[in-house]
């Protein structure tokens, strides 16, 4: 039998804000007058930078290192952070404020670094509406390891089994998981990926999360794991 659920921690990227657009124009921008293909771009969603330019690097034949191309990526997506604001997707509002509304704690467990992670919270008008924010500055391993989830559970003092994450990407919904999270799969951006097996709810809009039907949800993911449903 799983605790009560204590907490729920949001990624950013495709769940909280539709952003893969964004760095899908920094990537072609960085590669011109090469061509990215959104098949090549998708297995890299929800990764490290650095497996992206290594990637990038050998495929396209650039002659740059992958730390020049990382530092180069990183710059494009800032200027489109800084272009303008960032909405954040329809009831991400809503669903922290009713976490909130129900004394869960929230956090924040993004793959992004730093950089791109604060300012995209200020563009989105969501900073300040977390307990804990984690980006893929604080940890050493990468989703879909688990360590930058059992990182924030350690900031927001819970337990991983009383931890609810909301996920997008395989790496994510994978991370989360390999914490012994319950995780929820959302398929409301742009970049929505397939049903993940390791997920325990899919939705396709936050709207749809029913807070209320976590604890069911929890009790059912600790009883079948076996995936989505």
């Amino acid at each position: 039998m799983s605790p009560a659920i204590q907490a729920v921690i949001f990624d950013l990227d495709g769940v909280l804000v539709d952003s893969e657009p964004l760095h899908w124009r920094a990537s072609g921008r960085l590669f011109a007058p090469h061509t990215l293909t959104m098949e090549e771009y998708e297995p890299f969603v929800g990764l490290a930078i650095e497996p992206y330019m290594a990637w990038a690097r050998e495929h396209f034949g650039l002659d740059v290192s992958v730390e020049e191309l990382t530092t180069r990526y990183s710059e494009a997506v800032t200027a489109e952070i800084e272009a303008g604001p960032i909405p954040p997707l329809d009831g991400a509002r809503e669903l922290i404020a009713a976490a909130r509304a129900q004394g869960l704690r929230v956090g924040l467990c993004s793959q992004s670094i730093a950089d791109w992670v604060h300012p995209s919270l200020r563009a989105a008008g969501l900073d300040g509406s977390f307990d804990a924010v984690v980006t893929g500055d604080d940890v050493e391993r990468a989703k879909p390891e688990p360590d930058i989830y059992l990182h924030a559970t350690r900031l927001l003092g819970v337990a991983p089994e009383a931890c609810v994450a909301i996920e997008d990407s395989p790496a994510g919904v994978q991370s989360a998981a390999s914490a012994g999270m319950v995780v929820v799969q959302s398929r409301q951006a742009s970049s929505a990926a397939e049903p993940q097996a390791g997920a325990h709810l899919v939705v396709g809009s936050l709207r749809d999360v029913d807070l209320g039907r976590l604890p069911e949800v929890a009790a059912a993911s600790f009883a079948r794991p076996e995936g989505p449903r």
